[in-house]
């Protein structure tokens, strides 16, 4: 039998939308199988009752709805759709974005700016350190029915769990292990796709066992989201996601849990992870960063061009020659006669000459690019892109006239910046992360995952709240222990409201009978002259005050101060773990004070300044010993005269000082006396200013940096958190002393002896944040060299007297001493408060050093004993140091 011939179906080519693509014919009927034949839901259904009265200019009785939508079995009505999306959203070509995604990429990698802000919040977050703790939840549930402490609670939990902790901390060091990548590379690009895209999508690869293997980072770009009916998320198995390549569909997923929260049984590897930060109702796609700032982007590139433009050649002129006429040239000659003027030009000998233009010629100059240059203007446009991102200009290495130091940073701008963009940028991420681990590797609902090393502010602020409530009256101590979950206390004190003042404390139970209404009560016992002495001291002092009251009337007021700092350690530490150490007041000054758990200042052993030698007993020596003190001196005696060095390497004083003396026309005679140290005429407030800032403009023409000799202070940070790592763990392991045979200061390989805590350590997060101490730095020096140059031109130094007051100010030891102490002991204690939170401790306490002067500041930072690790100390200091040549450490507190 003779087969039919079968003829090619013709297919008749549709008019193609604006951004759709062209189908071949397998795709066309690959389309055409997946849609759906049958009639389509519409009509009318049982609406609501209308019981309200028609009435005269009244709101009208609203239409009965079409339904287009199946309704509920239940009510007869459908529900209501998210949003009204686009007909045919689903098919390919079709959606609802208004920027596409290669706009957005591109956008991100043209014009540096955006992308200097991109990666710096990137390296903001992803050098964070991190770990698997237990949920507050988890030790609330734990504690319930239990009298034992939270923090004991807390480390029973801890060691049943620490099987699951060290698992899931070992797949997130390296969560996607087939592109090889560690836990920062893959949070980098996690946040790249946020920044840019806001459309993070990851692949949970399974093993064929089930068991969760990577957690594949994939191009959001290429992920469609799919909408139900109701225009939201298609509820598996329905397919929620697919990945469009080359403009057909490649593969679909579902989402990665159902209405119920779980994973499907059946689609382990079937699921897709689909986030976005912004999430909006109208649409499925985000809102990123990167297309927020679109607008000024545009703005700050096409004013870049205009800046290249002005040095294309030939852009434009910068004069015109005016002709009124009165030449009578043709077209022709007007043409000749310029191109013979411009090739004249050519040469640069030729400009030199004058040339004579014919009668009726006038020349007329262009303005100057400088006129219509503004720095003021780019600065604006540098603000407005950086605040898309949550950067300050200070982090993109720009300065500010008028900002606190000359550097337009200060600790404000670091608060604001980490309060709207680090922390809900952390936040969002870390419930993500959780989110993930708990659903697809089956982590414990009582753990989570975190960040380390970022402020706990809303705790601080529930804790002000709690302290001034209690302070008040409101409640009492043990309501409070109460809603914080601690055991009450036993003592009758404890339930009674109280008026915390600065006087004392005053119970409100009998205050109408001690006075009239309206009459102000205070503590309950003064002292014996009935005058009040301005302390905090309470009943609990009037024993001491019996016996010194009288007597310190004729004594230093130092010796008053360091008293009244003891009383109120003495209260707030009932049970002392080490000593109170005076700095002035002897065993003479205060003969009726327990000497067992006090240091007094020994005043044989006092030099020129009052400074007391250290402690000679060995159980003190015990108890106030920190390990590091020995090594940051010798850190810092190894760092000292290097810093010095590569300061006098930065800047040669000699051809600084002939070029300064020389463009400014100050000449010195020979036979002239050199007049430096005298102060010449001119020089009142308003005239130093502006020699100040033309040496500062002076310099800046000069390309003198100070930036790369001080990239030294992030060896000595490095220096510093080994000491601090190695001290911190001796510390918490009950040791008082630490091996440093096998390290030396300026070790290249220091880092390497820091223990690694979890994925990562706080080394790396210490030494990005250096950038911002060196730029600090590196200008508070150029404002001093600014200074001797200005200075120079008031007395008519000569450039030999010059260059050896820059000599003195590169080479001064007393602030190199100053940077070294400073910047060790902040590697130090940031290592110390590394260790300790990585470690569990929830207290910490600030120790002064022995060896030598204690100042004010940190006395009293000391005196207040144990506080939450995450808590400032009364300085505003998270940590030592508190001040410039401070070398105090951090304690923890809580051990057992």
């Amino acid at each position: 039998m003779a087969r039919k011939k079968r003829g090619r179906a013709q297919l008749t080519k549709a008019a193609t939308p604006t951004g759709a693509v062209t189908f071949t014919s397998d795709q066309v009927a690959a389309l055409l199988a997946t849609k759906r034949l049958g009639s389509q839901t519409t009509g009318a259904f049982p609406p609501l009752p209308r019981t309200d009265p028609p009435v005269a200019f009244g709101p009208g009785i609203p239409l009965y709805p079409a339904a287009i939508d199946p309704p509920r079995p239940d009510s007869g009505r459908p529900e209501p759709r998210f949003n009204e999306y686009p007909v045919s959203s689903n098919l390919p070509g079709m959606s609802d974005r208004l920027v596409p995604w290669k706009v957005l990429r591109d956008a991100a990698d043209s014009g540096g700016l955006l992308r200097r802000c991109i990666e710096i919040r990137k390296a903001e977050v992803s050098s964070l350190g991190w770990t698997i703790r237990l949920t507050e939840k988890a030790v609330e549930r734990a504690q319930e029915g239990t009298t034992q402490p939270d923090y004991e609670v807390a480390k029973a939990l801890r060691q049943n769990l620490s099987s699951e902790i060290t698992r899931c901390m070992d797949f997130l060091e390296r969560p996607d292990r087939g592109q090889g990548e560690e836990a920062s590379d893959w949070f980098a690009k996690l946040l790249e796709e946020h920044f840019v895209l806001d459309a993070i999508a990851i692949y949970p690869r399974r093993t064929l066992g089930g068991d969760l293997y990577a957690l594949e980072v994939l191009d959001g770009s290429t992920i469609k989201p799919l909408r139900d009916h109701r225009g939201g998320r298609p509820l598996p198995p329905n397919p929620a996601y697919q990945q469009l390549l080359w403009g057909f569909p490649r593969g679909e997923w579902i989402a990665d849990v159902d209405e119920g929260g779980k994973v499907v049984n059946g689609y382990g590897s079937d699921q897709l992870v689909y986030r976005r930060r912004n999430v909006r109702a109208h649409t499925p796609y985000g809102y990123s960063p990167v297309e927020q700032a679109l607008e000024d982007l545009d703005v700050w590139l096409k004013r870049r061009q205009w800046i290249r433009s002005e040095y294309t050649e030939g852009k434009v002129p910068t004069g015109l020659v005016n002709n009124n006429g009165q030449s009578n040239w043709s077209p022709a000659q007007t043409k000749e006669y310029e191109t013979y003027l411009n090739d004249a030009y050519g040469a640069a000998g030729a400009r030199h000459r004058l040339r004579i233009l014919p009668p009726g010629m006038e020349l007329g100059q262009q303005s100057d690019a400088a006129e219509r240059y503004r720095p003021e203007y780019d600065l604006f446009l540098i603000k407005l892109l950086a605040a898309h991102l949550d950067t300050t200009i200070a982090e993109l290495g720009f300065t500010e006239q008028g900002g606190l130091g000359s550097t337009g940073w200060h600790e404000g701008q670091a608060s604001v910046q980490r309060r709207k963009g680090t922390l809900p940028t952390t936040r969002w991420l870390q419930n993500c992360v959780t989110g993930m681990l708990r659903l697809h590797l089956g982590m414990s609902p009582d753990l989570e995952f975190a960040f380390l090393g970022l402020e706990e502010e809303d705790e601080a602020a529930a804790d002000a709240v709690e302290e001034n409530r209690f302070k008040t009256g409101r409640v009492t101590l043990n309501e409070a222990r109460d809603s914080a979950g601690k055991p009450r206390y036993d003592f009758p004190e404890a339930d009674k409201p109280m008026l915390v003042t600065t006087k004392g404390v005053v119970f409100l139970e009998g205050a109408a009978e001690q006075a009239e209404p309206g009459t102000l009560i205070g503590p309950a016992k003064a002292t014996p002259e009935g005058e009040d002495k301005g302390g905090d001291e309470t009943e609990e002092d009037d024993e001491d005050q019996e016996q010194d009251g009288d007597e310190e009337d004729g004594r230093p007021e130092a010796v008053k101060a360091e008293l009244a700092a003891y009383r109120r350690w003495a209260r707030k530490n009932p049970t002392p773990r080490r000593p109170f150490r005076f700095a002035t007041v002897t065993k003479t000054d205060a003969p009726h004070i327990n000497g067992d758990f006090v240091l007094f200042a020994d005043p044989a052993a006092e030099d020129g300044g009052g400074r007391p030698k250290a402690p000679s007993s060995p159980d003190i020596e015990r108890v106030r010993d920190w390990p590091g003190w020995a090594a940051d001196v010798r850190a810092v005696a190894y760092w000292k005269p290097r810093l010095r060095k590569a300061m006098r390497s930065a800047v040669d004083a000699r051809l600084l000082a002939e070029r300064w003396i020389a463009q400014r026309g100050i000449v010195v005679k020979a036979d002239e006396p050199d007049l430096s140290g005298v102060q010449r005429s001119g020089g009142d407030d308003d005239h130093s200013r502006q020699r100040w800032d033309d040496a500062v403009g002076w310099l800046a023409a000069q390309g003198v940096r100070f930036t790369g000799a001080l990239l030294i202070v992030r060896d000595m940070q490095t220096d510093g958190y080994v000491i601090g790592d190695r001290s911190a763990t001796s510390v918490l392991a009950g040791q008082s002393t630490v091996d440093w045979s096998k390290w030396r200061p300026g070790d290249p390989d220091a880092a390497r002896l820091v223990r690694p805590t979890g994925a990562t350590n706080g080394l790396q997060t210490l030494l990005d944040d250096s950038g911002l101490i060196i730029r600090n730095v590196a200008a508070n020096r150029m404002d001093r060299l600014a200074k001797v140059l200005s200075d120079s031109i008031a007395r008519g130094d000569s450039a030999e007297t010059t260059a050896l007051s820059i000599e003195h100010l590169l080479t001064d030891a007393a602030w190199a001493e100053r940077i070294a102490v400073t910047e060790i002991a902040r590697g130090v204690s940031a290592a110390s408060l590394f260790t300790y939170q990585a470690n569990g401790i929830r207290q910490k306490s600030w120790l002064t050093a022995v060896d030598q002067r204690v100042c004010p500041v940190c006395m009293n930072n000391e005196s207040v004993g144990a506080i939450p690790v995450s808590d400032q100390f009364p300085s505003g200091h998270a940590y030592p140091p508190g001040h410039p040549s401070c070398r105090c450490a951090l304690l923890p507190e809580g051990l057992t």
